[in-house]
């Protein structure tokens, strides 16, 4: 997922209103490709397989990513702001399952929120700027948060959690596994609803 940042904000920059804030862009994707560096070896110090992880998510990413691409960059911001804020918030409450040397590595990671500020900073200028443009960030932001959370059930294995026997309807499955999840996605969604207010849109 970091790189995933990395590169959709080296991508984004081409577009950016600015060369001072293409270069802010730039700064956070080189930040973020050396958080995914940090975080591949780890994995691989564990013993994990970077290759078979990035293989597992890499479909469901770009998947992700072509759901909420948005027009412009203005909703292209929005959609790193909501959609990996909410995948950042996972990882975080994740990250506490872990062994303690590991959760404080990631946790250290996660420190730096250059990325939200940045979005953050950017999002509300542009509607102090455009007030036009708040209804259809609002807008946004609402129809991508359920990719997100789509994006945090299927990261999940949920195989120890269900009961047998799993519903055979895909939305009675759907429904079930997102009720496994609820007290984890409902801090998600509460997370978001404070991202949204911040920036005075409603979630």
């Amino acid at each position: 997922m970091q790189l995933t940042i990395s590169y959709l904000m080296q991508d984004d920059s081409l577009n950016a209103p600015t060369p001072e804030i293409r270069e802010r862009q730039l700064e956070i994707s080189k930040k973020y490709k050396e958080r995914s560096e940090d975080i591949e070896a780890m994995i691989l110090k564990s013993g994990g397989s970077e290759m078979d992880l990035q293989a597992e998510i890499r479909d469901r990413l770009d998947l992700l990513i072509q759901r909420t691409e948005g027009l412009g960059w203005h909703e292209d911001l929005m959609r790193i702001y909501i959609v990996f804020g909410i995948l950042e918030d996972s990882l975080q409450q994740v990250s506490k399952g872990l062994s303690p040397a590991r959760r404080i590595k990631i946790e250290t990671l996660m420190l730096d929120n250059s990325l939200q500020s940045f979005c953050h900073d950017e999002l509300e200028k542009a509607i102090a700027e455009n007030p036009e443009i708040t209804g259809r960030l609002a807008m946004f932001g609402r129809m991508v948060v359920a990719d997100a959370l789509l994006e945090v059930r299927d990261s999940v294995s949920l195989d120890s959690i269900l009961s047998d026997p799993l519903p055979t309807d895909p939305t009675d499955l759907a429904r079930e596994q997102f009720k496994s999840l609820e007290p984890f996605t409902s801090e998600l969604i509460s997370e978001h609803t404070l991202r949204m207010d911040r920036l005075g849109l409603t979630a």
